[in-house]
């Protein structure tokens, strides 16, 4: 079988510097750097797109990401990205939207220490993307994943959970895909049943454009009316809330009240809400706190991750710019974004 490597740098190729770490080894070098590998007997391509800290990845760059696998996937049997994990999330949930009709599986990775550290993971973790992206490619199962610490994440389910220790990723709502197992001195990657289900739709059409004016703003208690009023007349295209539990909103009479700035939103662009918490989604509808938010035109994200929400939201905006046009594309499950997992109605 032939895979494609297309090195992107970030920590899994970082070397140190006068100014601290920072991408310096080539996808040849990297693959070099992981003697796990070695009995890979399959044709690996390696294509270095970028060699950049993932800090600085744009929209931009998912483009062109999306385009090197489009242009190069078709002669292979599944793609691998190592990616730097700051942003490794993001890159996911573009890429699930934007290669949603390419047959072949991509499988991005990372590391949370660089190669040449004692106790890195980079290899395991280069070492897992290609088993999974091997097992993928035989079962025929396409798609955007993530690959990091022995499990394999559906791409827009994927949300870095820690800045420091190897299990950096966690799959939000939403089985795993696979997992590496141990056998005897060597582990093995094993595909759990559950598989995506892909859209054919895609809504911005065959030349995506990302609108990255998006306000994004969390709630917190105390927070004032005017900053939310603020926020909307700085100019965004639309408006992102992160609220309490389900998707709470301040209301209270006797106490700041956040609906005024949300209605005066509204009434002129998209305003979205979703959960501040790490799982179980947004459902407004709920409780009383949440449902005059929509009430007075607020739209739920449902249980999309940040990430998901933000990047589809960069996609849909340039065509669909008005709430009620926004609405029903912005529910509809296209990559299974929206997850599979139940969604916690307790804890108000």
């Amino acid at each position: 079988m032939k895979f494609l490597l297309l090195a992107t740098g970030g920590t899994i190729a970082s070397v140190p510097s006068e100014r601290g770490l920072a991408p310096g080894l080539s996808g040849e070098k990297l693959l070099e750097a992981c003697p796990l590998l070695m009995g890979f007997d399959h044709d690996v391509e390696v294509v270095d797109v970028f060699s950049k800290d993932s800090s600085n990845m744009t929209p931009a760059d998912w483009l062109t990401l999306a385009d090197a696998v489009r242009r190069r996937g078709g002669a292979c049997d599944a793609v691998v990205v190592p990616h730097g994990t700051d942003t490794l999330a993001w890159t996911a949930s573009a890429l699930s939207y934007l290669l949603h009709d390419v047959s072949v599986p991509v499988v991005l990775t990372g590391s949370t220490r660089p190669p040449g550290d004692v106790g890195s993971d980079a290899g395991d973790n280069v070492y897992a993307a290609f088993q999974f992206a091997l097992q993928l490619a035989l079962y025929k199962r396409r798609g955007v994943t993530v690959a990091f610490a022995d499990a394999l994440i559906h791409g827009p389910k994927a949300v870095k959970i820690d800045s420091r220790r190897k299990k950096a990723f966690a799959s939000v709502d939403y089985p795993l895909l696979g997992e590496m197992q141990d056998k005897t001195s060597h582990k093995i990657a094993w595909l759990t049943p559950h598989t995506p289900k892909l859209s054919s739709s895609r809504p911005w059409g065959d030349s995506p454009l990302f609108e990255t004016n998006i306000a994004l703003a969390p709630l917190f208690p105390g927070m004032k009316a005017v900053s939310l009023d603020a926020l909307a007349a700085s100019g965004p295209k639309a408006v992102v809330l992160e609220a309490y539990g389900l998707g709470g909103v301040p209301s209270a009479e006797d106490r700041e009240n956040l609906l005024g700035p949300i209605a005066r939103a509204a009434a002129a662009i998209p305003v979205i809400l979703r959960t501040q918490s790490p799982f179980g989604g947004t459902d407004p509808s709920l409780y009383e706190v949440g449902r005059k938010a929509l009430d007075l035109g607020a739209l739920s994200a449902g249980n999309m991750t940040r990430e998901a929400l933000m990047t589809k939201l960069m996609l849909l905006l340039p065509h669909f710019g008005r709430a009620d046009e926004l609405a029903a594309r912005l529910s509809e499950n296209l990559c299974d974004e929206q997850g599979t997992g139940p969604v916690i109605s307790s804890g108000a």
